[in-house]
């Protein structure tokens, strides 16, 4: 499919362009295209809400997740699931075997999924979920779940591109919920417990109100709900707030503008480490800069300075 095709086939909504969009801002070698897909869609974007799932790993986000999708969409929302799996930080290699389950269940319900490898970036997100997110809204998506890779505290990149974050936690939680409060209990706008059929879990609810309580939000006011992904237990009331989070963010301005906000922050820094990486690669100009650092005739912060002076922030790429 050529350009054109893919961004006229997103516009409809058609999946084979979708997914193509998605694979081109995954790649790392075909950044013109990938910004051509975003400029040409971009105007139709701003209308799905994000939200995102995280919690440390083994607490059942993907079964909670998978069920939650599918009743979210017989409830009259178009759902599409991002589902992000680490990768390996070394050869940008991903295991998305333990997906495969899953997304062959959504799609037969209707539900677009698409797996995303981290690619080593840190937070629990990858650089091209967000243009992945952007692709999704322009195709008429209303809710689109983003799951991170399930690295606990490490997910915390996620508050910046969901408009709301859903923290899942588990029984037996005990002096574990003073250690999440650093990070997760930091970002979360819903609290799910989940496994609400094995003991200790109404412990847990109640251990988590006791704790969120002591910091109120005064805009939003956190709600925790236990549901149980076996039984069902819980799941009406989670899609009762999770609509009422959808309303609540839409009528707020000041969530969209920061949301942009981040974007913006996020895609500079990655555009300035891409253009300092590719300084370091010219031989020449990298043997100057850490020859000089290594004798000593240099320092950090002016190694920093000459190669900022080397990146022409005016180049074609932006």
């Amino acid at each position: 499919m050529d350009l054109d095709s893919i961004i006229h086939g997103i516009r409809s909504g058609d999946r084979r362009a979708i997914s193509r969009a998605i694979s081109i801002v995954e790649g790392e070698d075909a950044r013109d295209a990938s910004r051509e897909i975003i400029r040409s869609i971009y105007p139709f974007t701003g209308n799905a809400h994000v939200l995102g799932i995280t919690g440390p790993p083994g607490i059942g986000k993907s079964t909670m997740l998978g069920r939650l999708s599918e009743m979210l969409h017989l409830d009259g929302l178009n759902v599409s699931v991002l589902a992000i799996d680490a990768s390996s930080p070394f050869s940008g290699g991903t295991l998305l075997g333990n997906r495969i389950r899953m997304q062959e269940s959504l799609t037969r319900n209707g539900i677009y999924m698409r797996s995303l490898a981290n690619r080593g970036a840190a937070g629990g997100i990858s650089r091209s979920a967000w243009d992945a997110v952007k692709i999704l809204d322009a195709s008429g998506c209303d809710l689109i779940l983003l799951e991170t890779v399930g690295a606990g505290q490490a997910d915390l990149e996620i508050s910046k591109l969901a408009h709301t974050v859903m923290v899942v936690l588990g029984p037996g939680l005990g002096d574990e919920i003073q250690a999440l409060k650093s990070g997760l209990m930091e970002i979360g706008q819903i609290f799910v417990v989940n496994k609400m059929d094995l003991p200790g879990a109404f412990a847990a609810v109640k251990d988590l109100q006791e704790t969120l309580a002591m910091d109120p939000k005064k805009d939003w006011p956190i709600p925790v709900i236990g549901v149980s992904s076996l039984t069902g237990e819980g799941f009406p009331s989670l899609i009762d707030t999770v609509k009422k989070r959808i309303q609540f963010v839409n009528s707020s301005l000041t969530i969209r503008t920061e949301k942009m906000r981040e974007e913006i922050i996020a895609r500079m820094t990655d555009e300035l480490v891409s253009a300092a990486r590719s300084v370091l690669q010219n031989t020449v100009v990298a043997d100057e800069i850490l020859n000089k650092g290594s004798k000593g005739v240099a320092d950090p912060y002016e190694a920093v300075e000459s190669i900022l002076k080397k990146i022409n922030l005016h180049a074609k790429s932006f």
